[in-house]
């Protein structure tokens, strides 16, 4: 049986072929139980078959070279792979599978231009025209790792939780200034990169679709984005998969 992986700095996501509604089908495992001991019991079996991997983590695709090894074929995605999106206005040596799989999802669901608001780890948007070419896109901090950032670079600064809401300009202690300084800073930061692609695709209102586990902060705080389907950037790799393994289109 083919398999899926989307393997991101900190979840993994484990699936077969063909997608089942909602959060259904869908394997949630620590990035980090991937490097540490027996893997999951669901990583094994999806190995055991032809299986195509999106990994941002270069530990882990060295495992799981190893315990693929005289099973089904392990392959990991990559610009090169893909045929649905056209990379080849970018540099695509160094694109990471995730933003590879993103844009390979957004154009199949948006018949126009569009973006993709990934947040996570990090922040990535990600663009493809209406002629399905990929245009580039942005990687920034995302909120947590900003934090961490401030409290192992700095001698007092501590590590402030996440939170929903955002406080006002003018924190009136160090932990709201922290929280005023990320939260609204990125989410400035956001608003104008978004502003800025749209501008590029020559579509000031296509559609931005979120994901990642720090999506609804942003859904909640930024108008006129739409939250993504379950399983986004794993569909992404699965249209490529279904092609690679020849299991029907895309």
């Amino acid at each position: 049986m083919s398999a899926v992986l989307n393997i991101g700095n900190t979840t993994t996501e484990v699936s077969g072929l063909r997608p089942s509604p909602g959060e259904a089908g869908i394997v949630r495992v620590s990035t980090a139980s991937l490097l540490e001991g027996a893997p999951p019991v669901a990583v094994v079996d999806a190995l055991g078959g032809a299986c195509l991997a999106a990994c941002v983590v270069p530990a882990v695709r060295d495992r799981l070279r190893i315990l693929a090894a005289g099973r089904g074929p392990l392959v990991f995605l990559q610009a090169g792979l893909v045929c649905e999106v056209d990379f080849h206005g970018v540099d695509a040596s160094t694109l990471g599978a995730d933003r590879v799989a993103n844009a390979v999802a957004l154009a199949a669901r948006s018949p126009g231009p569009g973006m993709v608001l990934d947040c996570g780890t990090c922040i990535t948007t990600e663009a493809v025209d209406a002629e399905r070419r990929f245009l580039g896109g942005a990687i920034l901090p995302g909120r947590q790792l900003a934090r961490r950032a401030l409290r192992e670079y700095t001698g007092q600064l501590p590590l402030v939780p996440l939170a929903e809401d955002v406080p006002g300009a003018l924190g009136r202690c160090t932990v709201d200034a922290i929280r005023a300084g990320i939260d609204s800073g990125v989410l400035g930061a956001v608003l104008r990169l978004l502003e800025q692609g749209r501008q590029a695709l020559g579509d000031a209102f296509c559609p931005v679709w979120v994901v990642g586990g720090d999506g609804p902060f942003f859904l909640r705080h930024l108008p006129g984005l739409r939250a993504a389907p379950a399983g986004f950037t794993l569909e992404g790799v699965r249209i490529v998969a279904r092609r690679l393994f020849g299991d029907g289109p895309g």
